[in-house]
């Protein structure tokens, strides 16, 4: 399964570094989402050289690449993880507010828009908040 997230590294345009292949590691061994101070802590134990900023560019890297996705919890911070939607799915994600749990939404409308109110879509993000079936 591993292989699956470096092989989208690989087939990406950003380049296969030995960071970035190590992020990939510290996420699918954690299996959990992380904020990149967390990242930061645990890619310092491998590199010597290593920097926040960095840290924080490369996780937004592969996050538009698809093989990171990023969650906005209650308390402010980024929370990255692998994302495992299907290759080329447009997807959303629905969180847990009590255990953290995540799950992909498909099906978006708004994937199919091209404007809205004038604005040329370009992008967007939407995360839905709820309870799961296990917290209820």
């Amino acid at each position: 399964m591993l292989n699956k997230y470096i092989e989208k590294l690989q087939i990406s345009p950003l380049k296969s570094t030995p960071k970035r292949i190590a992020i990939i590691e510290i996420f699918y061994k954690s299996n959990k989402f992380l904020t990149p101070e967390g990242v930061y802590k645990k890619l310092c134990k491998k590199f010597n050289a290593c920097g926040l900023p960095s840290v924080y560019r490369n996780l937004e890297s592969l996050a538009e690449h698809h093989i990171l996705t990023k969650i906005h919890k209650f308390d402010n911070n980024r929370y990255y993880g692998l994302c495992n939607a299907e290759e080329g799915v447009h997807h959303h994600h629905i969180v847990c507010i009590r255990c953290g749990k995540i799950e992909n939404v498909s099906g978006c409308e708004l994937f199919k828009k091209k404007t809205i109110k004038g604005f040329k879509i370009i992008d967007h993000f939407l995360q839905l908040d709820g309870i799961c079936i296990d917290c209820q």
